[in-house]
């Protein structure tokens, strides 16, 4: 992993534990934190300088004339808390275009010094690393202490584990969040060998994470702000913490789950449509049976009537389906993050972007138990009493992985006196998790036979319910 692939990574999990972009500790520990690194004392007089000189003539009016004039004339702010009022006024020219892109910027030079320094001293780890960066941020950049950590762990595995332990044995400030950046980095970790589904859940569990934030509190902030962080932005524009922000908040489960180059980024819904259409991921059927981290378009404006064709007005992340509802995680449902269940194939669906986790998956899903028996066989075996009698056998079939309908037809053949190998039906109904890649398979055929057979678009979608000719 490169410098710049790990100062990513500490990145989201430093943001994470610190504010946003218009956050201000009045007096954190003996002097003021600003932003979404929560710059201090002498950074935090330092940014927003740059801020100022960024915006020019009109910064005075926006910070007021008592802040202006003591920044500009170099005050180093090593003790310096602030008022409620200051406060306010910092948090107006943070969250200005200028002060957020001046964040942006410090923000990734800072992150990226912090893992050059934890390098400098002998890590290589990338989780070491990580821990390190956040650690570095949290404690001061003149911090001793871990050069000393770094030295001790180094003794050791010099891993993320190692280094934690270091950091109990040298001090007893902020443990509980060395704790929690531990436990994040043994989850980065984990993912480094994930599966399809879990690729999914993770997505999902993103989403969920932030239901409840609205704009009535402020806490919807946040998604737009990380959204807003990754550039270029797409179309150039800056999401407002006043705009519709339902595709925002798509876009921003896809940047905090790592997976925005295939959860794809816009803030307005047909423009989102657009991407997984030029992607070749998209899903016109209204009645498509979609799978957990799928992306659910609206029409408000359909009529119920035939395929809705119409522009998208709302989106949301499929949280699961059960049975024939549909549960969807969605940013701005009442302004805020909230859960809407609908109905498979029901009104107002325009359709589906789907993401393609299967490209992003580095670990295979557990296979089920082999069936290395050919049905015949097993129809063979059941003549002679092997499986059992009536709903038993049913179940001791289907818990083995075979098709109990299958099996019955080959039995039903041997018993007229076949050879029982004539099983192979001539369509197939698709069912959750299939694809045609196991069709195939299952049936003894090849992807591209179906595809032709079927007369299908594209090989990568099919639909549950859909009926494949087989032969």
């Amino acid at each position: 992993m490169t410098t710049n692939e790990i100062a990513a990574k500490a990145a989201v999990i430093i943001f994470g534990n610190e504010g946003n972009y218009g956050s201000v500790n009045k007096n954190d520990n003996g002097a003021v934190s600003i932003g979404k690194l929560q710059w201090h004392a002498g950074r935090a007089a330092a940014l927003l300088r740059n801020i100022i000189k960024a915006i020019g003539a009109n910064a005075e009016s926006i910070i007021g004339s008592a802040l202006y004039a003591e920044l500009k004339g170099g005050a180093s702010w090593g003790t310096r808390t602030v008022t409620s009022a200051e406060a306010g006024k910092i948090t107006a020219i943070l969250t200005t275009n200028e002060g957020k892109a001046e964040q942006d910027k410090q923000a990734i030079s800072d992150v990226t010094s912090y893992i050059k320094k934890g390098q400098s001293y002998g890590l290589s780890d990338a989780g070491a690393l990580i821990y390190f960066a956040d650690g570095v941020n949290q404690y001061g950049t003149n911090s001793a202490l871990w050069k000393t950590i770094a030295t001790e762990a180094l003794k050791g595995a010099g891993d993320v584990g190692a280094m934690y332990n270091a950091t109990i044995n040298h001090t007893s400030k902020y443990l509980t969040r060395r704790k929690r950046v531990y436990e994040k980095v043994k989850a980065l970790e984990m993912e480094d060998s994930m599966t399809e589904k879990q690729l999914r859940t993770k997505a999902v569990a993103q989403a969920v994470a932030w239901v409840g934030c609205k704009e009535s509190n402020g806490t919807h902030k946040q998604i737009i702000d990380l959204y807003n962080s990754v550039k270029p932005l797409p179309r150039g524009y800056a999401v407002q913490y006043n705009d519709a922000w339902c595709a925002t908040f798509v876009t921003a489960v896809g940047i905090a789950a790592g997976l925005s180059n295939i959860i794809l980024r816009e803030c307005g819904c047909q423009k989102m449509i657009e991407l997984y259409k030029a992607a070749g991921r998209w899903q016109e059927n209204d009645g498509y049976t979609p799978s957990a981290g799928d992306v659910v378009f609206y029409d408000w404006q359909d009529n119920g009537k035939g395929d809705n064709t119409g522009y998208s007005d709302h989106v949301g992340i499929v949280h699961s389906v059960t049975g024939n509802t549909i549960k969807v995680v969605e940013g701005n449902k009442n302004n805020a993050v909230e859960y809407r269940n609908l109905t498979v194939n029901g009104r107002y669906i325009r359709g589906y972007g789907l993401p393609d986790y299967a490209s992003m998956a580095t670990a295979e899903e557990p296979k089920a138990p082999e069936t290395t028996k050919s049905v015949t066989e097993v129809a063979k075996e059941v003549l002679a009493g092997k499986w059992g009698n009536g709903t038993a056998r049913k179940a001791k079939l289907e818990a083995a992985g075979y098709n109990y309908a299958e099996v019955q037809a080959a039995v039903n053949v041997l018993v007229k006196g076949g050879s029982g190998s004539s099983t192979t039906p001539a369509t197939y109904t698709v069912k959750k998790g299939d694809n045609l890649t196991k069709i195939a398979k299952k049936f003894n055929t090849t992807v591209d036979k179906l595809v032709k057979l079927n007369g299908i678009k594209n090989k990568n979608i099919i639909n549950v319910g859909q009926i494949l000719k087989i032969r």
